[in-house]
This record gives structure tokens, sequence and C-alpha cells, in this order.
């Protein structure tokens, strides 16, 4: 049987329209929901992954939290007014700054979690006592800061007036009567003589107050007793005198030495770095290096 031309178009239009029909039903009813499944998926698992994230940083504030009480002043605003004062004074006595005032504020309480208590410092002193305090201060593993500092020359022989607020934390629970004895991470170097430099800069046009040992230390006399020499190791600023024999140890600021030879007029002083002579009036800066040491 021949179909004619009208019979076969309107197949073909059939044809097309099962396919577009399919396409429809395929779009619609299959890929659609697929897509909105795998974007519920994914939608899904991004919200497990944000609260994954959450659930790890609480678990490390809290482990924190629980190191931070190591640290913390006690809960008590009075008792930690008193302790801390107290270590304040005790450490601006330390440092030989003068004419210390210290005092304290009330406290505040922060993010409704824990509080905090200011103190204010003012003291007198040289570049080189200020730099001391402030080691002793960093080293200090208490959870507080200083907040603002301020440091005014009142002389041209390097005398300065300092000023600091200091901020501390009470965290809750912490239910000791004495600070912590833990010791501060943040500083550089664990070695005041690392931080010397500092009073050696002549930041205000001003003397700094700051005296190098190694040149205020000198080999004032060597004597003998019974064959036995003794060196004299004066310090100047002070009048200090070591009399030290052989085989005893040398400290004056960074170098660390032993007395390894003596005679009338010299004395040879083994170190790390090698042998260092010195003759009776010299000072330390003025040590002359042995070769082949």
């Amino acid at each position: 049987m021949k179909l004619n031309r009208q019979q076969v178009l309107l197949g073909l239009l059939a044809v097309i329209g099962i396919v577009q029909v399919g396409d429809w039903v395929l779009t619609s009813m299959i890929e659609g929901p697929l897509r909105e499944l795998r974007g519920t998926n994914n939608q899904l698992q991004s919200e497990i992954e944000k609260y994954e994230k959450a659930l790890a940083a609480a678990r490390t504030a809290g482990k924190r939290i629980e190191q931070w009480k190591t640290l913390s002043l006690p809960a008590d605003v009075e008792t930690s007014r008193t302790l801390y004062r107290t270590w304040l004074v005790d450490l601006v006595r330390e440092s030989k700054l003068q004419n210390p005032i210290v005092d304290s504020g009330s406290p505040s309480v922060r993010y409704g979690l824990y509080r905090t208590l200011p103190f204010n410092l003012r003291a007198s002193g040289s570049l080189d006592q200020f730099t001391q305090f402030l080691f002793a201060f960093s080293e200090a593993g208490h959870l507080h800061r200083i907040q603002s500092l301020t440091l005014t020359p009142v002389s041209s022989v390097g005398r300065f007036d300092l000023s600091l607020s200091i901020e501390t934390v009470l965290l809750p629970g912490v239910e000791r009567n004495h600070l912590t004895d833990k010791t501060s991470t943040i500083l550089a170097s664990q070695s005041p003589e690392d931080y010397i430099d500092i009073s050696r800069q002549n930041i205000f046009g001003a003397e700094s107050g700051y005296v190098d040992p190694h040149e205020d230390t000198i080999v004032s006399a060597i004597t003998f007793s019974n064959g036995r020499p003794k060196v004299w190791i004066t310090q100047l600023s002070d009048n200090r005198v070591q009399k030290l024999g052989l085989s005893e140890n040398v400290t004056v600021g960074r170098f660390r030495g032993r007395i390894t030879e003596v005679t009338d007029e010299d004395v040879i002083i083994e170190a790390a770095s090698g042998a260092w002579k010195l003759s009776i009036g010299e000072s330390f800066s003025d040590a002359a290096f042995i070769p082949g040491t």
C-alpha cells in the first residue's frame, strides 16, 4: 500500500511529538527532580560541614579556656586587686624604678562571660630600668596586657616618667588565692641581656642611663699570696670588686669564661669564642683575642 505525502507528513509529526513528549518527560519528571535532589544533598552536606567546623571550634575553645584559667587572675575582684597590685609594686622595686604609684579601677563585664580589672602605674627611672621592667612584665604568664604606655623625658641626664595602663582578666571559676607562677611564651628571647640594645638607643636625644658592663668592668689589680694569684675585677659604676683565682668563672655582661693563666701584668680567660687576654687597667671591651685558640 502506498502512502501519500499527507500521511507521511502526519507520521513524521507524530514521531516528532513523541520525541518532544519524551524529552519533556525526561527533563521534567526525571532530570529535574534529580538535579533538585543533588542540590538538596549538596546543601545538606554544606550544613553538615558547617556544624562540624563549629563543633571543632567549640572543642578547641574549651581546651583554651581551661588553659586560660591556669593563667587568669582569681575570679574574686578584691583578691585579684590585692595580689596583682603587690606583684606590680614588687616588679617596680626589682627593676629599681622610683616613686611608683599603683592604683586600680572598677571591674568591667565583657560579653557576659568574664571580667576585666584595670590598673594604672606611674614611676620614674632610666631607659635601662624601664627595659628591665617591661621584660619582667612580658615574661610573666598572667592574663594581662598593656593598653597604653607613655614615656616622657624629664631631664637631659636620662631620667624619664613612665605611665602605664594595664588590663587584667578574671575568668569565672578560678577560686585560688594566688597568681599563676607560669611564664609567658611571647618573648623572642628568654634572656634579658638580649634586650639591652633597646636601652642603648638614644631615642629622646638624651642619655639613656645605660652603662655597658664590658666598658664599665676592668682588671684593676693582680696579686699573689703564697704563689697563688688573685685577679681583681672591678665594676667601676658601683665600685664592686671580685677577687678570682685560677680556674674560677668570670661573667661580665654577655661575656662568660674561665681564668686559665695569670702573670704579674696579664690574665688569660678562656671563653666559648676562644682565649682572651687582659692587662691591668684594661676593660673587658679592650680584651685582645689570642689567635689559634
